[in-house]
């Protein structure tokens, strides 16, 4: 029998008699240390490449997934157990992301492979949670062609706390762990295995609910685009690996017959009397067209363009949510739908216009002109950097939309005088009200909404204060054009002038939780296609005897993209094939000559 005093005495740690025997139990410090040999080695226990797969599968689904899982609390045209939902959807992603991931179930040298689906895994839903983003082959894209000022806005310390959690801790565990090397064989019998359980459980899932699931996914499309890390692997495979087994589309030129019209006849005579054209078209970046005090929003957000004889559609639709959609698409001959199903590539309005034998210029402050300029003289605002106006508007590798308009004279006296001698076409790329970084995209004069939001963070502000400095980069903007028909009215004595500008797409700024832009079309809020298409016809639109009155009396009629190509080849009167008078905004109040 143990006696009470050497019950004190194990509790204590000392030594205890039974039996004449000597007992020498742990120490407290002893067993901690055992317990922590135990963890350690649970954690370096070397594991088969599918037993990884399963491991992060699990740790995705349960620290990577977070905008599913809150969506699944407000679908559309679901009133049901949102417990029911968290039962189908959980299986469902668990065995899905263990599909994704088998691919990968290798033993030598996937560490890399796995540590970056965590990273990606990590980015994406920062992304999603942050801003509302869907991650599909657009979205991709963009990233792919967003420069590194442009993507210096989107970081912000939530971003890094993000890649620690959801990747640095499996980043740590996978540093560690061997994986077992099984025979070739073996290890694909394995794989196997875990493909055809997870695609039994997807099927074990789905079948009894389908008539439930199909019409909730079909009222929710977003839902297909949820499942992270699969929709940031599905959406870079679609966007830069399927197109390498691809034949590239053939190109198909639509300069032939492109021709200046009998309004140049007079600029082209040897005495060289007349007035030649100088078009300038501005492509905003970010304009929501119900910000613009100009379509009848409830703030002066556009104080100076209003003292001027401008006029603004207020039912202007963009081609696409995004830059790299919305640009290529609006310069296109083809319309939205035309473009979109395309098989082959074209010329686009830049070199129509060149070929007819104009003088063109693109001038870039953004990330480029998405392949539409790559035929015409194009230049970047970044060699302006060093001038006495690039001191003042650049700063952080980045400048304000007023240095698009520094050394212009200079880059249009570089064109060939026999093209200078018809006409000139420049087009300005704005860096317009591109988030989220707004508070950069205004100047301190033009910051009249307060307080701003100063942050990229932009779920971390208050929706007053969102609007304020979106509001402010709208009134800048309203100062870049004033400042361009400026420009313009200094040159009348030599040239017929005018300017139009048009957004290439709109913003979401907080609304159904949704923030910035770039969702696809068929998903994406109002806010993300309503546009800003304000003309100022200068003495241009009466070259073309274009009556301005009659303009202002079709404000309200809708207008696209569509319009663009049409329009502007009208207004400079460039005869081309292509040209569609329907699709001319400005056709219907066009004077017979």
């Amino acid at each position: 029998m143990i006696k009470t005093s050497a019950l004190s005495s194990i509790a204590a740690g000392a030594p205890s008699a039974r039996d004449g025997v000597s007992l020498q139990l742990p120490s407290r410090a002893s067993l901690l240390r055992r317990l922590r040999a135990g963890a350690v080695h649970q954690w370096q226990r070397p594991r088969r490449a599918q037993s990884v797969v399963l491991i992060l599968a699990a740790w995705l689904v349960l620290t990577a997934n977070w905008p599913l899982w809150l969506m699944l609390g407000h679908l559309d045209g679901y009133s049901g157990s949102t417990s029911w939902l968290a039962a189908i959807f959980g299986p469902l992603a668990f065995a899905g992301l263990t599909l994704l991931l088998s691919f990968s179930a290798w033993p030598r040298g996937m560490k890399a492979v796995w540590m970056l689906v965590m990273v990606l895994a990590a980015a994406g839903q920062y992304f999603m949670l942050g801003y509302g983003t869907v991650i599909d082959k657009s979205m991709v894209l963009n990233v792919f062609q967003t420069d590194l000022h442009e993507s210096a806005d989107l970081f912000n310390p939530r971003l890094i706390a993000e890649l620690l959690l959801v990747a640095g801790v499996p980043g740590l565990w996978l540093a560690q762990v061997p994986v077992v090397r099984d025979g070739v064989w073996r290890n694909l019998a394995r794989t196997l295995g875990l493909m055809l359980a997870s695609l039994a459980v997807m099927a074990a899932v789905v079948l009894p609910s389908y008539r439930e699931l199909a019409p909730l996914v079909r009222n929710n499309m977003s839902l297909r685009f949820m499942l992270n890390p699969a929709n940031s692997v599905l959406a870079v495979l679609d966007a830069k690996v399927k197109p390498l087994f691809k034949h590239p589309k053939p190109f198909v030129s639509i300069t032939a017959g492109a021709a200046l019209g009998p309004s140049y006849v007079q600029a082209a005579s040897a005495a060289g009397a007349g007035k030649t054209p100088l078009f300038v078209l501005v492509v905003g970046e970010t304009g929501r067209g119900d910000h613009y005090a100009l379509n009848g929003y409830g703030r002066d957000t556009n104080p100076e363009l209003a003292r001027l004889p401008v006029l603004s559609w207020h039912q202007a639709r963009s081609c696409g949510t995004n830059t790299l959609a919305s640009v290529p698409c609006m310069f296109s001959h083809l319309g939205k739908s035309g473009f979109e199903s395309r098989s082959a590539d074209y010329d686009n309005l830049l070199d129509v216009l060149q070929a007819a034998g104009l003088g063109v210029i693109w001038v870039d402050n953004q990330a480029g002109c998405k392949g539409v300029c790559e035929r015409v003289p194009n230049f970047s605002t970044a060699d302006r950097a060093e001038t006495p106006a690039g001191r003042t508007l650049c700063s952080e590798g980045e400048c304000l939309d007023e240095i698009l308009l520094d050394g212009l004279d200079e880059r249009i006296a570089q064109l060939p005088s026999e093209q200078r001698r018809h006409g000139v076409v420049v087009v300005l790329h704005e860096m317009g009200s591109h988030g989220p970084a707004y508070f950069r995209r205004s100047s301190p004069e033009t910051k009249a909404f307060k307080p701003e939001c100063t942050t990229n963070a932009l779920a971390d502000c208050a929706h007053e204060q969102l609007v304020n400095v979106y509001d402010n980069s709208i009134r800048y903007n309203d100062h870049v054009l004033a400042r361009t028909i400026a420009w313009l009215q200094q040159h009348e004595g030599q040239h017929d002038v005018g300017m139009l500008y048009l957004s290439d797409h709109g913003e979401s700024l907080g609304e159904y939780g949704i923030y910035l832009h770039g969702l696809p079309y068929a998903m994406a809020p109002e806010e993300q296609k309503h546009i800003a298409f304000i003309d100022w016809p200068g003495t241009l639109a009466a070259r073309t005897h274009v009556d301005a009155a009659c303009l202002g009396r079709t404000l309200d009629a809708p207008v696209t993209h569509d319009n663009l190509y049409h329009t502007v080849l009208g207004l400079m009167d460039v005869r081309s094939p292509t040209y569609r008078p329907a699709l001319d905004a400005f056709g219907a109040c066009r004077k017979a000559a």
